[in-house]
């Protein structure tokens, strides 16, 4: 992803940055808020010599006011942010299909069967069921028409039309991908995300001894 460059007021120390120090004048390939920090860096050192040679208290004045001026056009044309997420580039959002197991005709949520098991026991999982709604679609469709070669064109003859989709739609709602899509399930990792770290007083620990005198008050009959 590309670096986000803040503006000065948000993070000081990026106008004496090593990477930044040197940029003095705003050019084409620089974000809005690396031009305002280049002008702020140029303004700011202008103003130190002028007044290190001068000794004239306006300069520093007329220094400020320009600094505040910038903000001001900071502010003004700083972009509202609807969600607070980066922008997210095409490698961080397509996942090839061949790192899963794709549906079949005959599977076309790709769930792991019986028979996987004993034929293919490292199959890899099955692609998110909402990131391939359409390969399901096309799917189902051709496992109708397997079923019903009789039928010419069945993505015409019984899905033509949007009220059809929507019944195919609605009968898809009863299947669904499962929790696991593998055969063998990390169960280790499930056990201790599930119980992981809680303290039985059949242990004999200092958090066994714990539980224990705290699990007595419920065998107080008084």
């Amino acid at each position: 992803m590309t670096k986000q460059i803040p503006f000065y007021t948000d993070e000081p120390s990026i106008l004496l940055n090593s990477d930044y120090i040197f940029e003095l004048w705003p050019t084409n390939n620089m974000t809005h808020e690396q031009k305002l920090n280049a002008i702020t860096r140029v303004i700011t050192l202008v103003t130190l010599l002028g007044y290190l040679f001068t000794m004239n208290l306006r300069i520093l004045v007329v220094g400020f006011i320009t600094n505040l001026v910038i903000f001001g056009m900071y502010k003004t044309r700083k972009p509202k942010l609807v969600e607070n997420f980066e922008k997210l580039t095409a490698d961080d959002v397509n996942v090839k299909l061949v790192e899963f197991k794709e549906g079949t005709t005959n599977n076309p949520f790709s769930n792991v069967l019986l028979t996987d098991i004993q034929d293919e026991p490292n199959r890899k999982s099955a692609p998110l069921a909402f990131e391939s709604e359409k390969e399901i679609t096309s799917n189902i469709k051709h496992a109708v028409q397997k079923i019903n070669p009789g039928i010419k064109n069945v993505e015409k003859s019984l899905y033509g039309d949007k009220a059809e989709m929507f019944e195919l739609d609605q009968s898809n709602r009863a299947f669904f991908s499962t929790a696991n899509t593998k055969v063998v399930s990390d169960q280790t990792d499930f056990i201790n995300f599930l119980y992981g770290g809680m303290s039985s007083s059949k242990e004999f620990t200092e958090d066994g001894a714990r539980m224990r005198v705290a699990n007595t008050q419920r065998y107080n009959l008084y």
